[in-house]
């Protein structure tokens, strides 16, 4: 009996009916794998701003920002008034931001905003109405329980807190409906005269920062991870729910950004940003000339300088500067304040220029350049064109190489080549083809751009090309300082508004110097000047000779300083001491002196304040460096005490407003709006969204998979059912 063969075709269906269900299990799995990922990439755990646009339209920078059941609606910003009033090296602020609660609630007010980096804040004011409330500094736990206790109590309140040197917090509470809300924060900072020339820098908004991955938690009530540098007093008995690092900001907190939910305020389209009003009184005490905005258009009347227009829109920081007259630049200057027993001092030193006599060293030079998110745009160009013109200075007998990063990195070379005119050629084609997109993980560029030593006979210099747009600056602070060797990093701050914090701070830690690039025009003098500096000698073994022994020199420790760079020291010293302050220094082995005399310096208001700020700078150098839990809290301590008497700001200060008599019914409902600030102009970076804690997009995800594992349950079903039959006619 002979077998019949069974058809090829009868056979392949068959097969079909067995294969392919297990196809579609296989192709429903990677598509729930792929699903999960997606959701990981764009939830809570993520520290990426979602690339998604908020159309907002209406909302400004700087206004509060309400939410109700029906959409966003917004509290109008009435003025930004900036006053700066400059009396010789020291510039007193006094910042007015008026808001108008237009909705028919009791409202809380939190907004997050710039400042100049480094500044001493020392005021604050509410005005609601008639009533003017005045500030009071108290340790920052203090000052949150105060507030948060007057919140409850319906009394109107505000609080402001220092997120970083150039960051800061106020929350304003119980604002009542249609009523007008005035803060006046008040500080003073320096200005120090570079080759001839003053800057006065005023931050008008931020670029969203970078927050590495790696959160903690989901939920951000329960959120309890605190700042490593905050070990002890944070379990105190009256205030131990006070967590100071919970914010009201797009990002949850993470391990490396503790307080990342304090320094992710909402952001808004460009267009939409709030208008400045800036007035600036230059009372220098010399000849001034060529004064000048650098990016926008002013007008001057005798030492007054204001807008053009009333106006300008707050999406970039606003740059002044003015020249001193060739016969009237000083070789140093010399300010005091006497106060509680003490002088103060502030002394400002311009070291003379020396060409440089020998020969040049070969240099071995890293370029490091951000090619993230947040560089999209003008700022992007700003950098490639300033990585250009650097290749190009190169000589042919220095070694450079290029590191480009986001959320990887990637180097030209693998180890520094020759700039041969083919390697100069290859680099600027590679620079060409460069784009800016990804997050911005910095430190893996840093550690492979440090911790090297420079190569026999080179100097070894790392040029840092970023808006410095990142959260975990202490983490790479860190790193600058324990992979620096003998290499000397300097940055260069990109776009229109960069983190002048991690710039200035990056470049002391790194021995070097920093400058900024605001427009593409710039390019070409910025990175003139820097190179100019950078191959000029140095000012070395800078040393002071106080007459008094008493006497507290700010900084400790005084760093090299580069051509055009003046020299600030702050002093504190019994009011009784007389006689010279001597300092000295090395130019190319020549040994440079000057000479100034106690009892011919003129009394200045503010520099017992300055004093103060420089003192605190200093302990948190030494805080971020220590890894003694014990050294910590006692420099934590010193931190807050020396704020304390000087009634300024810091990370544990804060200033306190509260009303005496309640204004809203403990009955009466308090909602609370945070502020957005406008993305930078030229910026092309997604607007970050708020990566809530609520489980409403795990529960839209578990909803798409259910429905697609039905439709793809109903056609295998048919599918088979189909095949079935088809098989069965064929037999």
């Amino acid at each position: 009996m002979s077998l019949t063969p069974i058809p090829k075709t009868i056979l392949i269906k068959k097969n079909f009916t067995i294969i392919f269900p297990w196809l579609c299990y296989l192709a429903l799995g990677q598509s729930l794998l792929m699903s999960f990922m997606l959701y990981a990439n764009a939830s809570d755990f993520s520290s990426e701003p979602l690339p998604q646009k908020i159309e907002l339209s209406g909302v400004s920078s700087g206004s509060l920002f309400l939410k109700n059941q029906q959409g966003y609606q917004n509290s109008l910003v009435l003025s930004t008034d900036y006053s700066v009033d400059v009396n010789g090296l020291m510039a007193r602020t006094n910042l007015v931001q008026s808001f108008k609660n237009t909705s028919n609630d009791w409202m809380e007010g939190v907004y997050v905003f710039p400042l100049t980096e480094g500044v001493a804040v020392d005021a604050l004011e509410m005005h609601i109405g008639e009533q003017i409330i005045v500030g009071e500094i108290k340790e920052r736990k203090q000052a949150k329980k105060i507030y948060q206790k007057a919140k409850s109590a319906g009394k109107k309140a505000s609080l402001l807190e220092q997120e970083r040197s150039n960051l800061f917090t106020t929350s304003i509470a119980n604002i009542p409906p249609g009523e007008t809300v005035k803060i006046k924060i008040s500080y003073l900072h320096a200005l120090p005269l570079i080759d001839g020339q003053f800057s006065l820098r005023l931050p008008l908004t931020i670029t969203p920062r970078y927050i590495p991955k790696e959160s903690v938690e989901l939920s951000r009530q329960k959120q309890q991870v605190l700042r490593a540098e905050q070990v002890t007093k944070l379990v105190e008995a009256n205030n131990e729910n006070i967590n100071i690092n919970q914010g009201t900001g797009w990002s949850v907190n993470t391990k490396k950004v503790v307080d990342a939910s304090r320094i992710t305020p909402p952001q808004i389209h460009q267009q939409q940003a709030q208008q400045a009003s800036i007035r600036v009184n230059l009372n220098v005490g010399l000849a001034i000339t060529d004064v000048k905005s650098l990016y926008h258009q002013v007008k001057r009347q005798a030492n007054k300088v204001m807008l053009a227009s009333k106006h300008i829109a707050m999406d970039r920081d606003f740059v002044l500067t003015w020249s001193i007259a060739n016969e009237s630049i000083p070789n140093g200057a010399f300010f005091k304040e006497t106060k509680d027993g003490y002088d103060y001092g502030l002394v400002m030193l311009n070291p003379p220029k020396l060409a440089r006599t020998a020969a040049k060293m070969p240099k071995e030079m890293i370029y490091i350049i951000d090619t993230s998110g947040s560089m999209a745009g003008e700022a992007i160009r700003q950098a490639k064109r300033a990585l250009d013109f650097a290749i190009k200075q190169l000589e042919p007998q220095d070694l450079f190489n290029i590191i480009e990063f986001n959320s990887t990195y990637s180097t030209l070379y693998s180890q520094p080549q020759l700039a041969s005119a083919a390697n100069v050629a290859q680099s600027i084609h590679w620079i060409n083809q460069l784009r800016a997109d990804g997050g911005t993980e910095m430190l893996p560029a840093l550690n492979a751009a440090l911790g090297h030593h420079s190569k026999p006979g080179f100097i070894r210099q790392v040029v840092f090309i970023t808006d410095g747009s990142v959260g975990n600056e202490t983490e790479l602070f860190t790193v600058i300082n324990n992979k620096l060797f003998n290499s000397r990093l300097h940055t260069v701050g990109i776009g229109s508004a960069p983190n002048s914090h991690f710039m200035q701070r990056s470049a002391q830690l790194g021995r070097g110097t920093f400058s900024y690039i605001g427009d593409v025009s710039e390019v070409r003098t910025k990175m003139t000047e820097l190179f100019s500096k950078i191959n000029q000698p140095l000012l070395t073994d800078i040393k002071v000779n106080w007459p008094s022994k008493n006497v507290e020199l700010l900084p400790q420790r005084i760093a090299d300083l580069y051509a055009g760079e003046p020299l600030m020291i702050s002093a504190r010293w019994p009011s009784t001491s007389q006689g010279e302050v001597v300092i000295k220094g090395n130019i190319i082995k020549r040994q440079w002196q000057q000479s100034l005399a106690l009892n011919q310096v003129n009394q200045h208001s503010g520099i017992a304040t300055w004093w103060a700020r420089q003192k605190i700078k200093q302990l948190n150098y030494k805080l971020h460096k220590s890894n003694d839990l014990e050294q910590k809290q006692q420099l934590i301590d010193s931190i807050t005490l020396v704020a304390l008497e000087h009634n300024i700001l810091s990370k544990y200060t804060s200033l306190v407003a509260v009303e005496k008599q309640p204004s809203r019914k403990v009955n009466e409902y308090l909602k609370q709006q945070s502020v957005a600030n406008a993305m930078p102009k030229g910026s092309l970076q997604s607007i970050p969204l708020a990566q809530t804690a609520t489980s409403a997009k795990m529960q839209l995800l578990v909803g798409l998979i259910l429905m697609l594992m039905t439709a793809i349950y109903i056609l295998v079903e048919r599918l088979i059912f189909k095949n079935k039959a088809e098989l069965g006619n064929d037999e």
